[in-house]
């Protein structure tokens, strides 16, 4: 039992270490990702800056792909290959051109997948060092102000405030993924244990996978909701949309449309896939994310890049139930922006040609948009969203998913009132903050 488990651990090693090497091969375009936000206007960056940063990802891709070709074991390029990616995170922080600060809570987590506190524990104590330094450069670099009164900080002054904030978000974000490596390791044991208790050598290693797996799926869902905060309303919306789609998918079963598509399973995984929709705007500055009014032609052109983003985060999830999860997540994520008609976006597909999750999920992102609150307008009443979808039934909507999300209108309503009650306190603070920073930031360009 001990070998068996040992080379099931090893293994999984392994596989960890496949999606971290995707994870860093797609780093070698964030330059380019950088340089097309600086045509955008989201950001200036010097090219000379930009090719540097090319180099120092390009060189440390090189070495580590290296070793996890040709070492003899894994554990080396497990530690490297994690190691580089957050060096790289903080070199680009220390410029203080780009705001980077939540990314360095998205190393714990995925050093947690490998279900070894120690090796969290090191990742975490990295983390937190890289961010200390990125931080102290960043101070004796760019000035730095206070967004509402505009007084300026001394470097060890901006140092020392906002060192402190961002090391006790950091020590909670490693107590959340110490806490998530000893379920997992617990979990484990318990199922070796009762293996060892009823002499059930039987147990295939396919049926570990899949308590693993599933214990993979729930930290990659809470890594999803850590990284959507930086948006205001990405954290809502996510669960929103999630409650949404079944209700639209099981209606559809109920009329008997669908079914070989449509089973429990899979109207699960929607649902969960539903939380990963929007993962791509972690992509997208908070100042366009956050903005109170219209985006600009060139704002909007960086805002429909986030389905095409969030498949690049997805396509390197280790395989959930099979491959069958990753397949529709990856789909409600890079097609909810489609359209029946085939106005849409990113690819313009039109009618089927749009895969059937896809499509359920855009009449769901769609309702939430409409009943929900913005920055930049109030919520929409239950009656004139359901006049929407019934102008929009056949042109934006396939027809018999505009007619599920008719049928089911109490039910939204009973939906859209709880959410409402739930939330409506925390969005009045958080609106009144948004507004007051972008006041100022209005203010400043006057």
């Amino acid at each position: 039992m001990v070998d068996i488990d040992q080379n099931f651990l090893r293994r999984n090693i392994s596989q960890i270490n496949d999606k971290v090497q995707g994870i860093y091969l797609s780093l070698n375009f964030l330059p380019l990702t950088l340089f097309l936000g600086n045509l955008g206007g989201a950001w200036l960056l010097p090219v000379s800056y930009l090719i540097k940063i090319q180099i120092l990802i390009t060189s440390l891709f090189l070495v580590n792909f290296i070793i996890y070709k040709f070492a003899r074991t894994p554990n080396v390029s497990k530690y490297l290959g994690i190691l580089a990616c957050t060096t790289v995170v903080s070199v680009i922080a220390a410029n203080g051109r780009v705001g980077i600060f939540i990314s360095y809570g998205f190393f714990p987590f995925l050093a947690s997948l490998y279900y070894s506190r120690r090796f969290t524990g090191i990742v975490s104590l990295y983390s937190w060092l890289a961010m200390m330094v990125s931080l102290y450069i960043r101070t004796r670099i760019t000035k730095q102000c206070e967004p509402f009164t505009a007084e300026i900080y001394t470097p060890d002054m901006f140092f020392m405030r906002f060192s402190i904030g961002f090391s006790i978000e950091l020590f909670f974000t490693y107590l959340l993924a110490m806490m998530m490596t000893k379920q997992s390791q617990k979990r484990l044991k318990n199922l070796i244990d009762n293996i060892d208790s009823v002499n059930s050598m039987n147990i295939s290693l396919a049926e570990k996978n899949i308590e693993l797996e599933e214990t993979q799926s729930k930290i990659i869902k809470f890594i999803s909701t850590i990284l959507s905060s930086h948006d205001l309303f990405t954290g809502n919306h996510v669960l929103h949309t999630q409650t949404y789609a079944g209700i639209i998918a099981r209606e559809l079963q109920e009329q008997g449309r669908y079914l070989a598509d449509l089973t429990d399973e899979n109207i699960s995984m929607l649902c969960n896939a539903a939380l990963l929709h929007d993962i791509g705007k972690i992509h997208i500055p908070e100042g366009i994310l956050n903005k109170p009014g219209r985006f600009t032609p060139q704002e909007f052109e960086l805002m429909k890049s986030h389905p095409e983003e969030g498949k690049k985060i997805l396509e390197v999830l280790p395989p959930i139930a099979g491959g069958k999860f990753n397949k529709i997540a990856e789909e409600v994520c890079l097609y909810h922006h489609e359209k029946w008609d085939g106005t849409g976006y990113p690819k313009g597909l039109a009618e089927k040609e749009i895969p059937l999750f896809a499509r359920i999920m855009a009449a769901a992102d769609v309702l939430d948009a409409l009943l929900s609150r913005r920055l930049y307008k109030q919520p929409m009443s239950i009656d004139k969203a359901m006049e929407i979808f019934r102008e929009l039934r056949g042109v934006q909507f396939e027809p018999c998913i505009s007619d599920a999300v008719l049928a089911k209108r109490d039910t939204l309503e009973n939906c859209d009132n709880y959410f409402k009650q739930e939330e409506e306190r925390n969005n009045v603070t958080e609106l009144a903050w948004w507004k007051k920073y972008h006041e100022y930031i209005d203010s400043q360009k006057q």
